[in-house]
C-alpha cells in the first residue's frame, strides 16, 4: 500500500493518512499476520518469554487527528489472537526512537529478534549475537540476519537449524 501511495504522492502525506487510519481505527479490522500464532506456540512450547519491542510514536499526526496509537496497538494485541502469548504491558515495549528500541532489544538480552525494519539491523549499536531476521520479501545482503519473507519461513529456519 505504501509503495502506491508513493506512486502518486512522494511527500508521504498520503500515506501517513493511511497509516494513521490503518494504526488506529482500521486496527479493528486486523488480523495476526499468518504464521505468527504458530511461531509463538512454537517458541513458548520451548520456554521462550516473547515480547514485543516496537518504534512507535505515541500518536499520529495532527493532521490525522492526533489519535493516539500505542494503547490502541496493545489492546488489539491484549484482546486478540495474540493475547495469551503476551502477558500484557509486561511483555510489549514501546519506544520512542530506533536507538532506545536497539537498547530495549540489548536490556532484554535475547536470543532471536524479528523486525521488519533493516535499519534496525544496520545499527551498529544493534547486537550481533543475536540469531536476528528481517521479515521481508525484499532480501539485504547482511551476514548476520536470516532473511525471511514470512513468520512460517521464521518457523521453518528455526526448527531446521537451531
Amino acid at each position: 500500500m505504501r509503495t502506491l501511495l508513493q506512486e502518486v504522492d512522494d511527500s508521504g502525506y498520503r500515506w501517513q493518512i493511511a497509516q494513521g487510519w490503518l494504526y488506529t481505527d482500521g486496527l479493528s479490522y486486523a488480523k495476526p499476520a499468518h504464521g505468527i500464532i504458530d511461531l509463538c506456540e512454537y517458541l513458548r512450547n520451548r520456554d521462550f518469554e516473547l515480547f514485543i519491542v516496537s518504534h512507535k510514536t505515541t500518536h499520529t499526526p495532527i493532521f490525522c487527528g492526533h489519535k493516539e496509537l500505542r494503547g490502541v496497538a496493545t489492546n488489539w494485541i491484549s484482546n486478540g489472537d495474540l493475547s495469551h502469548h503476551f502477558a500484557g504491558s509486561q511483555s510489549i515495549y514501546f519506544e520512542s526512537t530506533r536507538d532506545l528500541k536497539i537498547k530495549r532489544i540489548i536490556s532484554l538480552d535475547l536470543q532471536y529478534f524479528v523486525d521488519d525494519l533493516v535499519q534496525i539491523f544496520q545499527d551498529p549499536s544493534y547486537p550481533r549475537k543475536i540469531v536476528s531476521f528481517l521479515l521481508s520479501t525484499k532480501p539485504v545482503n547482511l551476514s548476520w540476519i536470516h532473511n525471511a519473507p514470512s513468520f512460517m519461513s521464521i518457523l521453518e529456519i528455526l526448527k531446521n537449524e537451531y
